[in-house]
């Protein structure tokens, strides 16, 4: 009798949340697929409601169990689960029972954000791209400690809220979610693959292997090119090959210097786009290369204007590029060092300031 009216509570606590929205329509969501839109009565906000049916009761329990641990995520920048409900008592179609996830949802991504600003030929100033760096870092390094990957990082998967403001979500965020790799194997869509995964799509492998959190990072790499130039640059990939055109990659960079965006910058990005995953640095390495200039990042401080001529010592030996032009010009970035020359906690940004501050700097909204 007191499970009974326990259920009976929770269905109309999820009616009377859902009376808070006016339905609009159904679409397709770049990571979640068929979606159900709503919009909130009075703030004009929007959520999404995704519905799973199953008929196994493993399966719905594993799925509960996969979504109270995500519900528990704490990130600003990671999409929040607003709503489960679990209809344990009634039956959909025979057989089969439902469970339904609200989410939060943004229609704007950066995708396109980049087709305004190259419209209005408007592009990002460094300072928003170190924002931009910034806020996709952050989240993605809680979901490492979480052994968590996005599986499939680009523009169009990484949203902005109502202030600009970067939002992501895992493709696993459902427990059954297709990552970048799969979408790409399945013809369903293009996606920033590293370069082991690219030699593994040639072959049609279906499960690959590879360090999924460096793939990420390398797929980072790119989107922050794609942003700075306001293009996409599946360009720089022979998909029949399996290869990186490193030629067509360091023409891009060539263009990003000579918009005037500093050495550090672009040094920093090389080092997402190295060639060997193993060389590339750890998420927590990046959100440590981070602390240090947090403070100055969050304030739009040109922190890099420091960094153009005054560094001397190279990257290291060796270098994604086997011809590049710039080579001679490398600075270094204390990205790679072992784990006891890392940056101190004391050099770390002082994250209580988000008390007294707002917890987001915008990296769009301007005025075009």
């Amino acid at each position: 009798m007191g499970q009974e009216q326990s259920t009976n509570q929770k269905a109309q606590e999820y009616k009377q949340f859902l009376l808070q929205y006016s339905q609009e329509r159904e679409t397709i969501h770049p990571q979640f697929g068929v979606i159900k839109l709503f919009t909130h009565i009075q703030m004009n906000e929007q959520i999404c409601l995704k519905r799973y049916f199953t008929k196994c009761d493993k399966e719905l329990s594993n799925l509960v169990a996969h979504l109270k641990k995500r519900n528990s995520f704490e990130q600003n920048n990671l999409l929040k689960i607003l709503a489960v409900h679990k209809q344990d008592q009634i039956k959909v179609c025979s057989d089969q029972s439902s469970i339904v996830i609200i989410i939060q949802y943004y229609q704007e991504n950066l995708t396109n954000e980049m087709s305004i600003r190259k419209l209005n030929n408007k592009p990002y100033n460094e300072g928003h791209i170190w924002i931009l760096l910034q806020q996709i870092i952050d989240p993605c390094t809680y979901l490492c400690e979480k052994n968590v990957f996005h599986g499939d990082i680009k523009p169009s998967t990484i949203y902005l809220d109502e202030n600009g403001c970067i939002k992501l979500s895992e493709c696993d965020m459902f427990n059954d979610g297709i990552n970048g790799y799969q979408k790409m194997i399945q013809s369903l869509d293009k996606s920033y693959l590293s370069p082991t995964l690219l030699k593994q799509y040639k072959e049609l492998i279906m499960q690959p292997i590879h360090d999924p959190y460096k793939s990420d990072i390398y797929s980072l790499g790119l989107t922050v090119l794609s942003v700075i130039l306001m293009e996409e640059v599946y360009d720089c990939f022979d998909y029949v090959d399996g290869i990186v055109l490193t030629d067509q990659l360091e023409q891009k960079f060539i263009r990003i210097k000579q918009m005037g965006y500093s050495q550090i910058l672009i040094e920093f990005v090389k080092q997402l786009l190295l060639l060997d995953e193993q060389e590339r640095p750890s998420w927590q390495m990046l959100k440590d290369f981070i602390d240090k200039y947090r403070d100055k990042i969050y304030n739009m401080i040109p922190f890099y204007k420091n960094h153009l001529h005054n560094v001397k010592s190279p990257i290291r030996q060796s270098n994604q590029f086997d011809k590049s032009p710039i080579r001679q010009n490398i600075i270094y970035l204390p990205l790679n060092k072992l784990p006891q020359q890392q940056f101190s906690k004391s050099q770390q940004f002082n994250t209580s300031r988000s008390d007294t501050k707002p917890k987001y700097v915008q990296i769009s909204k301007e005025n075009y």
